[in-house]
């Protein structure tokens, strides 16, 4: 049997919190009796002013006398309260003395206290729901009850017509796709009256469609997500300044930049410490709830930052008893505002927050006399809209001056708040990094799914566009088409990744765990398939404008010539397989390096093989033909080696196999060698951390806290010993691989790989893992030999940096990257680049529970960990994971002279991992012969690069650019192809301003380490 009756009070008791609340807004105490000097005003009988004392005596009072400090009995009125009463006294003007004397309770004994004249509150309460889509109900039940949220907005819009305007119902939409939904399944008539609603200011359309871990988009991706709101713009003529970020505690910095240049000056966001979270040793103190935030690009947004450390700061509103009575407000509301006003948090962190009881405070209380407050329908996600809220504005209101209470929207707020302080709240800049982060370690597979449909999506609307230049049709369709990818990629990225008891396997609730996490899964598979489907329609779209017969195509998707391996694979139905192949490069003539390898699962696929060919500098944004032959002579065998060293031109690589990890990578250009003999762990070793916590417990991580021994800390271990499995060396390649048993896996088989030209050492980690409810986490640790390096870190939609500004408060010990980190010491720089698991810690691994405890001997800089996996969480994210599956990296090096030089080395590092070149088998007819070779876009600086071409309609073409340079570059794009107009403008190709076209240049200026786009017009045949 299991009753709250049997238990006692656990730390996230709301009533404990409420209690505490009273006693940190006490100003006065006498034994049990406790007073308190309340922020409230109101007009006597009379029509003087008067304020509020708070008797607190356990007991109903009915009377009592205040009196000045010279003894003078001051006229007042007497209101009953359940624990003791208000006493109501003259308004005052400054400090006052005064001392009130309580015959029921403590006769003669007068308390004395001091009175202060009263701060003149506006309190804007902003009614929504925070959509979790999941956590308490299977995801088509918490979709389903949003929309009929809205159904019931109406109703109550319509039933406070008539009321006092601050209590007429007003309803934020946190997400948009409720919105969105709810349009495309209601009548038109309905859809119109909402939209009405929406231009009368009683409902609020807010700009994100959901809430995201946006460390997990893709640059375009993020962008994209404002995709419906500029919709709603452009059809209805809706202004949607505002965008909403609840629950995650953190986001990127690129965010700024995509709100900021689609339109949307203010963020109100709300984060859930949940008990994982330490901002107070972050530097969050340094935070208020109103600030600037500027992205490196210049842009910036005004945040309001709801911070209240129990943690879930957007049901802060609830904790004071909105949903529950106005009784209930009237009690707590007081004690709220006068502890937010006088102490650095309003609660002591005791209740599901970070914790801060004993840390030493030094933020200055709330300075300002306007205030946001969410307020929801219920204590609890997924809340519906209520009718209470207004009611108690109503009622409110008529009873005080001050607070004022207004039903609102955040625009309201911010609109009135820019006004009063724009000028005088601080700014920050950089990213906010997220506390919750580790969870997506919790999904390695599905996360590495939807990594690569962003990789897929933006390859396949370059390369159709490509084949539209050639004269092909259908490129705006692919454009237009690639939206639902980008829709299941943000879904899965939508910060609820499962139940609220994951390990479940109910039906319904809470414990739906198993069913959310099909229908989560779902979303990647589906990005997944549709990306890759999309791309092979952009190549059959492109290989149909191509010369026909026996030849590849080899495809550059980035905007500067590049060599590389490009594999394509030849069906028997087009050449048998039997048929021995040379591959010769069109424009020279050239027999180009190739190596043949069979079909995988070769029963149940297509009839064919894989044709690798290494291919001399493909142009920018270019296709070159490869003609395939019968060969002159027959390809001489190269013998295989057993030994442990690979070694080209650029690289020497040794492998230690009693430690299964690299021993050494001796750069030989540069002669640096790369690997730090000294570190805690040798170059791609597998660590596995298993921690002493329980797993089946919803939300035991969140109440879990590390000491400096380490106890949670079960054990450490790494892989043992490896054996040698095979080795090789083709005209394309050579590579070992090797393989070991590891703690928490089956084993591991690495394979590293060099290809001439390249410079970079290819490992690819094949993990294969048991599922397990232990608590644990596996890494892949790479130590590099850098003194002091600066850091730069590939993030959504900018660059995070050891040298560049963030926002404090974020996570330090963690982060999410997109694809590289540039490590750059004295005049050398060298690229880590991460193509499947997007999860590192810096320097050293922590024990994965607030604090976070460094568990390392040192902390090397130099030193980067591959967070590859982990089940952390006991609730939201999947509770254990199996896999087998292959993590990618690189790593390379060259000389550099600046951080900047580095980032832009990397970048192209990770391109040649991330989007190689893309094999186009010509097709089986013959059509006039095009140029062995064209190009259709280069840039002029290798710190920009191209994002990817869409085509918005036709006849228009836009450049997605983003830069990793500190300062704005003006980058000039060399057009291989006819344009007679061209626009800076969004990623979502909206005109910013006129370019001027030059001998088929444009240039543009990128921001700092921000993004832009350019929008060509390219005349139709038509035209």
């Amino acid at each position: 049997m299991t009753a709250k009756t049997l238990t006692a009070r656990s730390s996230w008791d709301w009533d404990t919190a409420r209690d505490n609340l009273k006693d940190r807004a006490t100003t006065a105490f006498a034994g049990p009796i406790r007073l308190q000097a309340e922020p409230l005003l109101r007009r006597s009988a009379m029509g003087q002013r008067q304020q509020s004392v708070r008797v607190r005596a356990g007991r109903p009072l009915t009377r009592a006398t205040a009196r000045t400090a010279s003894g003078a009995e001051l006229l007042a009125d007497v209101l009953p309260a359940p624990d003791g009463l208000r006493l109501l006294l003259p308004e005052v003007t400054s400090p006052q003395t005064i001392t009130v004397e309580l015959p029921e309770a403590a006769p003669g004994r007068p308390i004395e206290l001091v009175v202060e004249p009263v701060r003149q509150w506006e309190i804007h309460l902003v009614h929504h729901s925070h959509l979790d889509i999941g956590y308490t109900d299977p995801q088509g039940r918490v979709l389903a009850e949003h929309l009929s949220y809205l159904d019931s907005t109406l109703d109550l819009l319509r039933e406070t017509d008539g009321w006092p305007d601050d209590s007429r119902f007003r309803w934020s939409v946190e997400s948009l796709l409720s919105f969105e939904q709810w349009c495309a399944n209601r009548p038109a008539a309905a859809v119109r009256d909402m939209i009405d609603r929406v231009r009368e200011g009683r409902i609020e359309l807010t700009a994100l469609p959901f809430n995201l871990h946006t460390e997990t988009c893709s640059t375009d991706e993020l962008h994209e997500l404002l995709r419906t709101a500029k919709d709603l713009r452009d059809r209805h003529g809706l202004d949607i300044p505002v965008a909403m970020q609840t629950d995650v505690p953190g986001a990127v910095g690129g965010l700024v930049d995509v709100l900021a240049q689609n339109r949307v000056r203010y963020l109100s966001v709300a984060h859930n410490w949940a008990g994982r979270s330490v901002p107070h040793l972050t530097g969050g103190q340094d935070v208020p709830r109103l600030f600037w935030w500027h992205a490196p690009s210049g842009e910036r947004v005004l945040v309001w930052s709801t911070d209240t450390p129990h943690g879930l700061a957007y049901m802060e509103g609830s904790v004071l008893g909105f949903d529950v009575s106005y009784d209930m407000v009237d009690d707590l509301l007081p004690a709220y505002l006068t502890a937010l006003s006088t102490r650095p948090y309003p609660y002591d962190g005791s209740a599901f927050g970070f914790p801060v009881p004993d840390a030493p405070l030094h933020r200055p209380p709330y300075p300002w006399d306007i205030l946001h407050l969410r307020v929801q329908g219920r204590f609890g996600d997924n809340a519906p809209p209520r009718r209470i809220m207004a009611e108690t504005v109503r009622r409110w209101n008529d009873q005080w001056v001050y607070p004022r209470l207004r039903l609102s929207r955040n625009e309201d707020f911010f609109t009135e708040a820019e006004r009063r302080y724009g000028d005088r709240v601080p700014a920050f800049t950089g990213s906010w990094n997220d506390w919750w982060a580790d969870g997506i370690g919790s999904g390695a597979r599905p996360l590495q799914l939807v990594r690569r449909a962003q990789v897929a999506v933006a390859d396949a609307q370059t390369v159709s566009a490509l084949a539209g230049l050639h004269g092909a049709d259908g490129a705006a369709t692919d454009t237009a088409d690639a939206r639902d990818v980008y829709r299941n990629a943000s879904i899965f990225d939508e910060h609820t990744w499962g139940a609220a008891d994951p390990w479940t396997h109910g039906d319904d609730h809470t414990h739906s765990g198993e069913e959310q996490w099909h229908w989560k899964y779902h979303t990647a598979l589906a990005a997944r398939d549709d990306a890759e489907r999309l791309l092979t329609r952009a190549a059959n779209r492109l290989a149909g404008t191509l010369d026909g017969g026996a030849a590849v195509y080899a495809v550059n998707t980035a905007a500067y010539p590049r060599a590389g391996v490009v594999t394509a694979f030849l069906p028997e139905s087009r050449v048998p397989i039997e048929t021995p192949l040379a591959v010769v490069d069109r424009r020279t003539g050239k027999v180009l390096p190739s190596e043949e390898t069979p079909q995988v699962n070769p029963t149940h696929r297509q009839a064919g093989r894989f044709l690798h060919i290494a291919v001399d500098e493909v142009p920018a944004l270019g296709v070159v033909r490869l003609d395939l032959r019968e060969p002159v002579e027959a390809a001489p065998l190269i013998p295989a080696t057993a030994a442990t060293v690979l070694e080209n031109d650029e690289l020497r690589v040794e492998v230690d196999l009693a430690t299964s990890g690299i021993c050494s990578i001796l750069d030989k250009r540069t002669g640096t060698e790369l690997v730090n003999a000294r570190a805690t762990f040798s170059f791609n070793a597998y660590v596995y951390d298993h921690y002493a916590s329980a797993g089946g417990i919803n939300h035991q991580s969140s109440k879990t806290e590390a000491s400096a021994n380490l106890a949670l800390l079960g054990s450490r271990r790494t892989a043992r010993p490896a054996a040698l499995v095979d080795a090789g060396r083709t005209a394309v390649r050579q590579w070992l691989t090797y393989e070991a048993v590891a703690p928490g896996a089956d084993w591991i088989r690495t394979t590293l790989t060099l290809r001439p030209g390249t410079g970079a050492l290819e490992i690819e980690n094949r993990v294969s893992k048991r599922a397990t409810m232990t608590k644990e986490s596996g890494f892949f640790a790479f130590p590099f030999a850098l003194d002091q390096p600066v850091l730069r870190i590939d993030t959504t939609a900018t660059v995070n940096g050891t040298d560049l500004p963030h926002v404090p408060g974020g996570a330090a010990h963690m982060q999410a990257i997109r694809h590289w980190i540039g490590l750059h010491a004295g005049d050398v720089g060298a690229a880590w680049v991460t193509v499947d698991a997007p999860l590192v810690q810096l320097g050293a691994i922590v024990v994965p529970y607030a604090p976070f405890p460094v568990s390392t001997p040192s902390h090397e800089p130099g030193t980067v960990y591959s967070w590859v996996h982990n089940n952390l969480w006991d609730t939201n994210f999947p509770s254990r994971q199996a896999f087998e599956m292959t993590f990618r990296y690189r790593v390379a090096a060259r000389e550099s002279t600046s951080p900047d030089a580095t980032s832009a080395f990397a970048t192209r590092i990770a391109a040649d991992a991330i989007n190689p070149l893309i094999a186009v088998v010509a097709a089986d007819s013959a059509r006039e012969q095009p140029p062995a070779a064209t190009s259709a876009l280069r840039l002029s600086d290798e710190r920009v690069r191209l994002v990817g071409l869409t085509t918005p309609e036709p006849g228009y073409l836009l450049a997605r650019l983003q830069s990793v340079a500190g300062t704005p570059v003006d980058c000039t794009l060399s057009l291989g192809f006819p344009a007679d107009a061209a626009w800076s403008a969004t990623y979502l190709g909206e005109k910013r301003s006129t370019l001027a076209l030059h001998d088929a240049n444009v240039t543009v200026t990128v921001p700092a380490l921000g993004t832009t786009a350019v929008l060509l017009h390219t005349p139709t045949k038509e035209e």
